[in-house]
């Protein structure tokens, strides 16, 4: 007889899998009672096996439509969420002091969404501070950690290209390699 853990586990199935196994199910039950030919004689076993697949795979099926506006729900909240992050995104990069603006300028006329700068660069704190930049995790050296602009930040600064161009930054060395003081 099946556990309340393995009817919890079942319940994470598909609805396909269940809809196959609810309709063989369903089969054997139904040619049983009808008295169909190789069907008559199954023994109670496997009547009674029948039976409590049928009701874990008609339970999992309720559970998926029951959940179904749930996940919904869930996808126009996130997509909303998405939205007003990337709103208030915006706003924050286009209010950075000038100073914030000429890093991500050069970041986006150089084409370098990600980059490497000291662990605790004090000129990206603030834009990491604010979401604008991502510091990476993982095991790096101190003088060159690795950071990336968040992604939505990267697809504005690209629309925006033409405004935030730094002359002759293909000839400036990197501002952020830990020798160089810009």
């Amino acid at each position: 007889m099946p556990s309340l853990k393995d009817f919890v586990a079942a319940l994470q199935a598909g609805w396909f899998p269940a809809l196959a196994a609810l309709v063989g199910c369903a089969i054997v039950i139904a040619g049983d009672w009808y008295q169909v030919p190789y069907l008559s004689s199954t023994p109670p076993f496997l009547l009674t096996a029948a039976v409590i697949v049928g009701v874990f795979a008609f339970s999992i099926l309720a559970a998926n439509i029951v959940y179904a506006p749930i996940a919904v729900w869930r996808s126009i909240k996130r997509a909303r969420a998405r939205k007003n992050f990337k709103e208030r995104i915006e706003a924050e990069v286009f209010s950075s002091p000038p100073e914030e603006m000429a890093i991500l300028a050069y970041l986006v006329t150089t084409g370098r969404k990600a980059f490497a700068a000291e662990f605790n660069d004090r000129r990206l704190a603030p834009l990491v501070a604010k979401g604008i930049v991502v510091k990476l995790g993982g095991t790096h050296s101190v003088l060159e950690w690795p950071y990336m602009v968040q992604e939505d930040v990267w697809q504005l600064l690209l629309m925006r290209k033409d405004e935030l161009r730094v002359p002759n930054a293909a000839n400036m060395p990197d501002i952020f390699h830990w020798r160089s003081g810009w």
